[in-house]
């Protein structure tokens, strides 16, 4: 190769460290995180309304039994009443254990109503707090639609940069002879993306290993087209 065209060379992996850097950049944008977060604000809003409104399912349906139990008291209660002054039963015993089961009843029910409200206080109580955490979740789908607006930016003007180096990496790897941009390409997957390397001072700037002398006399009288490796990491050399 001329050394032109390793130049060349040099400048093709220059766009593509730059376009790898701008990947990595793309991927960790700081907006990302901020989205990530953002989004997990709003599934932990939405796990405690969640939890809320299983709580809030599980009171009304316990007021619904609590609410026929005390009708079917207060049913019974009445007919126990009735029978009491119907005439019904005459004996003064019988008449005496009526009245305390009437009563018992009637206690039972006043019970049974102080619990009821209990329970429809304890209703508006998490009824309220669903409705706040409702809001609190259109909150935190606003802050999640805005950090993915602001991604959506950062990844644009990211995207811009890549497209800009891909198309002049593309410009200069024609003018690279094919066999040595397929060598270059396989190397560089090999070689964690650095598969050029200048020789400055006899050290690869590559792996910055020094070649040994017998090689690099050997590089001093190599014909100028010859493509040289590193002896140590293997990587192309171009002589400075």
């Amino acid at each position: 190769m001329s050394d032109d065209q390793l130049q060349l060379l040099l400048s093709v992996q220059d766009h593509d460290i730059r376009i790898d850097q701008l990947r990595h950049r793309h991927e960790t944008l700081a907006e990302r995180a901020a989205l990530a977060a953002r989004q997990q604000d709003r599934e932990q809003v939405a796990g405690r309304r969640e939890a809320l409104q299983v709580e809030q399912l599980e009171l009304k349906r316990a007021l619904n039994r609590h609410e026929d139990e005390l009708a079917a008291l207060e049913d019974r209660a009445k007919r126990e009443h009735d029978r009491l002054y119907s005439g019904e039963v005459t004996g003064t015993r019988e008449l005496l254990t009526l009245q305390e089961e009437v009563d018992g009843l009637r206690s039972r029910c006043s019970a049974m109503e102080s619990d009821a409200l209990e329970l429809m206080e304890a209703i508006e109580e998490i009824d309220a707090r669903v409705e706040a955490l409702g809001s609190d979740i259109e909150a935190a789908e606003a802050e999640v639609s805005a950090a993915g607006r602001r991604l959506a930016d950062a990844e644009a003007v990211v995207q811009a940069e890549i497209d800009q180096q891909s198309a002049a990496r593309c410009a200069e790897a024609a003018r690279v002879p094919p066999a040595a941009l397929a060598g270059y390409d396989g190397l560089r997957s090999r070689m964690g993306g650095v598969a050029v390397a200048r020789l400055r001072n006899g050290i690869c700037e590559g792996c910055h290993l020094a070649l040994s002398a017998m090689e690099l006399d050997r590089i001093r009288h190599a014909p100028a087209d010859e493509l040289l490796h590193c002896e140590e990491c293997g990587r192309i050399l171009v002589r400075t």
